[in-house]
């Protein structure tokens, strides 16, 4: 694999595992899930050498990496029926305005 092709590689891999770590803060169960899940999908296409294959992969995962910075709250119960939001500044928030009929 070419140099410039093998740091973007990396810089995906490692955009992912930062991503992770925010997204998931102070749960450690889906930190860890999402650890294997990344470390075992980089090993999965690791033998792979068509660049652009490799270009693709980097697609996707980086398409990964918005969709998890963007679209994954996380929620913890505060009462019954009721869950605090952790919303970091990077999640999209639909128009999320309640319907008065």
């Amino acid at each position: 694999m070419a140099a410039p092709l093998r740091a973007e590689v990396l810089k995906c891999f490692r955009c992912l595992h930062r991503t992770r770590l925010k997204v998931f803060t102070n749960d450690e169960a889906a930190m860890d899930a999402a650890r294997l899940k990344i470390n075992s999908e980089f090993r999965k296409y690791q033998k792979i050498s068509n660049q652009e294959t490799i270009m693709e992969l980097i697609k996707f995962g980086n398409q990964a990496e918005e969709i998890l910075r963007t679209s994954v709250v996380q929620a913890s119960p505060v009462a019954e029926n009721t869950f605090r939001l952790h919303i970091t500044k990077d999640t999209f928030m639909y128009n999320n305005t309640p319907y008065r009929g």
